[in-house]
């Protein structure tokens, strides 16, 4: 089961989406910039926003856009830090995970998107889905290049993380039982 809502990814979000709004028609990096019009600057030169193309989500040509998504899977850096996090459980301490005491195990491709994977988890096992074993407390990050989504392992359960640390845990080295 699945825990939390994962909120689409919105235009408005991305820093690269603007809409012209200058007193005549200019030019800017080789595309001539229309009153009223929306355009993506993610590309090299501006690209205009079609009128067929969605008006809130990103398009399907959008560049921060990645096809197939990555994965990772992050788990405990190492034993003692597993231990340190057992023992708070069972004094009843609830903490949030946090990406300072985690390291990725390991990455790998998914053609799914957040929402599609968190959909997925209702009706699959979560190793069919990624095809590796998962263990409990790790957490998995599903990067469309849009907005990476995190998911922490509860036993069972799979609930939505809103905040973890990504940069932290890309810095830690993985110590863990599977280590060659």
């Amino acid at each position: 089961m699945s825990n939390g809502k994962i909120h689409r990814f919105r235009c408005a979000d991305c820093p690269d989406n603007f809409t012209y709004m200058g007193p005549a028609p200019s030019e800017s990096d080789g595309t001539h910039l229309i009153f009223g019009s929306r355009y993506c600057k993610g590309c090299k030169k501006a690209r205009r926003f079609r009128p067929s193309d969605p008006k809130v989500y990103p398009p399907s040509w959008c560049p921060r856009r990645k096809r197939p998504a990555e994965y990772r899977v992050y788990s405990y850096m190492n034993a003692t830090v597993r231990y340190y996090r057992d023992l708070l459980k069972r004094n009843g301490t609830p903490m949030s995970p946090s990406g300072f005491e985690y390291a990725p195990r390991v990455k790998g491709t998914i053609d799914m998107e957040p929402a599609t994977f968190q959909k997925a988890l209702k009706a699959q096992s979560l190793s069919k889905i990624i095809g590796i074993t998962v263990y409990a407390d790790d957490v998995i990050e599903i990067d469309d290049g849009l907005r990476p989504c995190f998911f922490h392992i509860i036993d069972k359960k799979v609930e939505v993380l809103l905040r973890f640390n990504k940069e932290a845990a890309l810095k830690n080295l993985y110590e863990g039982p599977d280590v060659p």
